[in-house]
């Protein structure tokens, strides 16, 4: 995966790509969060991490794209708007299932984020995300083949 490629997918993800008729955005990781999204898919979080691996260095930069960080960022802020209403209580919209399954995932980009954007080393920065992999060879194996892409 290039890193133009990784910017694409994060744009995906986040719903903030133009292109709303290419279906990576109704199927991307905010845009089954909406009402009528479906199934959460654990395959869009591990794209949005191997995506932010693939821009480690550009989000530890001292000059970064607005656009990646407000991609990233939008990802994690309306995952909790929809998991968490205003009054606390979990979405009616969403299982508790999979409200905790989606809030460990925007705590790991967010602490990815956090990380890289602080000038943390690589096993600092992807210690969650690695160590969420190891309980799944499934999911590695997704992760290392879009490393090789």
């Amino acid at each position: 995966m290039t890193k133009t490629e990784a910017m694409e997918i994060l744009s995906f993800h986040s719903c903030r790509n133009k292109n709303v008729n290419d279906p990576r955005w109704e199927f991307g990781f905010v845009g089954r969060l909406r009402p009528s999204g479906g199934e959460l898919n654990e395959d869009n979080f591990i794209q949005i991490m191997e995506s932010i691996r693939i821009l480690k260095d550009d989000l530890s930069s001292d000059m970064i794209d607005k656009n990646l960080v407000y991609d990233i960022t939008s990802i994690i802020h309306l995952t909790r708007v929809w998991c968490l209403p205003p009054s606390g209580g979990p979405n009616s919209c969403i299982n508790a299932r999979d409200q905790e399954q989606l809030l460990l995932w925007v705590d790991i980009v967010e602490k990815t984020l956090f990380h890289l954007l602080d000038g943390a080393d690589d096993d600092t920065a992807f210690q969650d995300y690695d160590s969420y992999l190891q309980d799944s060879n499934d999911q590695q194996l997704k992760a290392e083949l879009l490393r090789m892409l």
